[in-house]
């Protein structure tokens, strides 16, 4: 009963704090710059009589955000965006993602080799790795900027500023609060502040609707869940308790039963002691899980309650982590009412 009380503890706490995350994202961009957003232009005046107070509120609603933009990335570097970019790149499939989701798409002149969503991205521009890319092609594309992820290498970013081009290094989210502020960030980077707080606000519906039917199906119910991000020979990894991979877990009504751990690394051994209700596989490793040993002896497995998954959805910081928290969300409700039918 106590560990069933922290679970739904556990979950009450990251919902909220994640709708914290959706109300932040309505404040004005000189509020947001506290949590490593831009700076914005202050807002519209106050109204000079009551009849014209609503009026001129919602006016300054619309012109509040303007260029130049000045905001501290995750260097510690401040950083000035001048005017709307007309062309970018993007070296990260996360926030290449996002550009995609916002409208973007026809700014994007280059973007990282991992990049592969949606599929229409793999006709633009390859520039290389995440961490160290083709700086010269860049140069060469001539883009208004660049958005990197926290692990662009410091070479990559020395060369690039050196010729002049402006680099944003975005934060790397490590808990799902952040995801409206990381949506919002790019949407104002690149001028597309209002798309950006419509997006945000879609996806905090998404998962208000989720988080709803939580409370009407499964909160309280102790289902455990264990995320693999890798197995075998080379070792055992999940998505310990400061990811925002177990607070997708948590706010889909579950418990991740590695939650204890910091960081990615775990081992077969604990896996075996915790014994999962749910296991969740990204697609790649599917099939070969279910048949290797120990895996195979874990109840989930002999039992039919292991899930294939897009691990994009659960890996990469964006607004189909909203179709995450549902995908798992659905999963346990349907497992959990066949557990229940048996008993």
């Amino acid at each position: 009963m106590k560990r069933k009380l922290l679970a739904a503890a556990l979950s009450m706490t990251v919902t909220a704090a994640f709708f914290a995350g959706c109300a932040q994202s309505d404040l004005n961009s000189e509020e947001s710059g506290a949590s490593e957003t831009t700076e914005a232009s202050e807002t519209a005046q106050a109204a000079e009589t009551e009849e014209t107070a609503g009026a001129e509120e919602t006016a300054g609603a619309e012109e509040g955000f303007s260029y130049p933009i000045t905001l501290t990335d995750a260097y510690g570097n401040e950083v000035t965006v001048e005017e709307e970019p007309e062309t970018i790149v993007t070296v990260s499939p996360a926030l290449t993602e996002i550009v995609y989701a916002l409208g973007g798409e026809d700014k994007l002149i280059g973007r990282s080799s991992w990049d592969d969503y949606p599929e229409a991205v793999l006709d633009v521009q390859d520039v290389g790795n995440i961490d160290l890319p083709d700086t010269e092609l860049i140069v060469s594309l001539d883009p208004d900027v660049v958005l990197a992820s926290s692990i662009f290498s410091e070479e990559a970013y020395n060369a690039l500023t050196d010729a002049g081009i402006p680099v944003v290094i975005i934060k790397d989210e490590t808990s799902l609060d952040g995801l409206t502020m990381y949506i919002q960030t790019v949407a104002d980077v690149i001028g597309l502040h209002d798309e950006g707080e419509a997006l945000s606000m879609d996806v905090c519906d998404q998962i208000a609707e989720v988080a709803d039917q939580v409370q009407e199906t499964i909160a309280g119910d102790d289902i455990t869940v264990y995320y693999c991000m890798g197995f075998g020979e080379y070792g055992d990894y999940t998505a310990g308790g400061d990811t925002f991979i177990n607070d997708i877990i948590e706010v889909a009504g579950c418990v991740n039963v590695a939650a204890d751990v910091e960081g990615w690394s775990y081992s077969a051994e604990q896996l075996l002691e915790a014994d999962p209700y749910i296991i969740l596989v990204p697609s790649w490793g599917y099939e070969d899980f279910l048949v290797t040993e120990p895996y195979s002896e874990l109840t989930a497995v002999q039992q039919g309650r292991v899930l294939s998954v897009d691990p994009n959805l659960f890996e990469r910081v964006g607004p189909r982590n909203a179709e995450a928290v549902r995908t798992l969300f659905e999963f346990a409700v349907d497992a959990n009412a066949v557990a229940h039918a048996g008993a």
